[in-house]
């Protein structure tokens, strides 16, 4: 009954700290970063993980005050002592590229297998690619896939393109152009230009899909739309192989893919 009776006493002392976050967060998102920093930072000295790991964003990110990556680090480990799986996921990329702390493949391996095992994707993805190339823990194939699977399920782009190439080159799986076809497109929606090139070339080659110039062309332009030069030469390559009818509908077709994924990119390259 002590115990009970104490409960409404500990979500009152906890409202005010939940309020400062989220009025903190308000505020940042208004562009007044400087009460932004005032409240987290207040929060973070008190030991709130979140505020501590939304500093160290500000500090990496250089909004609102100057760039700071050793400062960033700092906060970072302490969110990520708490247990905080997305600031074990920036401490683990830290390590990795050696910013504010020396480089560590080892550490950084370790970070994004805590935050992995939590379900934070981008520990899983970075654990995926380490394992693929075999820095801070031996290279492992399978291991890789597993973990690319683990982001790519949770919706994580780069992840999905990785997978993507995992089965498209027969990299810890066997190769299954089908499944690579999947993976890319489901990155290629949203927004990952490499996915999209891969596509064009995947319907160019008949890899996966039905041989299909119109499609080739569509996926190519869309990538060129999204500021994507090399894509140029392909595009203009396979238009010369359709008919003017057909060259019509892959750029209406193109032009509803930007529309989708990249509703704000420019429409002035010519194709």
């Amino acid at each position: 009954m002590r115990k009970l009776a104490a409960l409404p006493l500990l979500f009152v002392l906890a409202m005010p700290v939940k309020a400062d976050f989220y009025e903190g967060l308000d505020a940042f998102e208004r562009g007044d970063h400087a009460t932004a920093l005032k409240l987290w930072r207040s929060l973070a000295i008190q030991g709130n993980a979140s505020a501590q790991y939304d500093l160290g964003l500000v500090f990496l990110s250089g909004q609102g005050l100057e760039k700071d990556p050793v400062k960033a680090a700092y906060w970072f480990r302490k969110a990520a002592n708490q247990r905080l799986p997305r600031a074990q996921s920036m401490l683990g990329t830290l390590y990795e590229q050696g910013l504010g702390i020396a480089k560590n493949y080892m550490m950084a391996a370790s970070m994004y297998h805590k935050a992995a095992q939590e379900g934070d994707p981008l520990g899983q993805f970075r654990l995926g690619m380490l394992y693929k190339d075999g820095k801070g823990v031996a290279k492992d194939m399978s291991q890789a896939v597993l973990w690319l699977r683990h982001a790519s399920e949770r919706g994580l782009a780069p992840a999905q393109h990785n997978l993507g190439i995992m089965y498209y080159r027969g990299l810890g799986v066997p190769r299954r152009y089908k499944e690579a076809l999947k993976w890319h497109s489901k990155a290629a929606e949203q927004g990952n230009v490499d996915s999209i090139i891969t596509l064009g070339l995947m319907h160019f080659k008949g890899e996966g899909v039905e041989k299909n110039f119109v499609e080739a062309y569509s996926w190519w332009n869309t990538a060129v739309q999204a500021g994507d030069q090399q894509s140029i030469s392909a595009r203009e390559a396979v238009a010369a192989m359709l008919t003017k009818e057909q060259l019509a509908e892959a750029k209406r077709i193109s032009e509803l893919k930007r529309q989708r994924i990249f509703p704000d990119a420019s429409t002035d390259s010519p194709g």
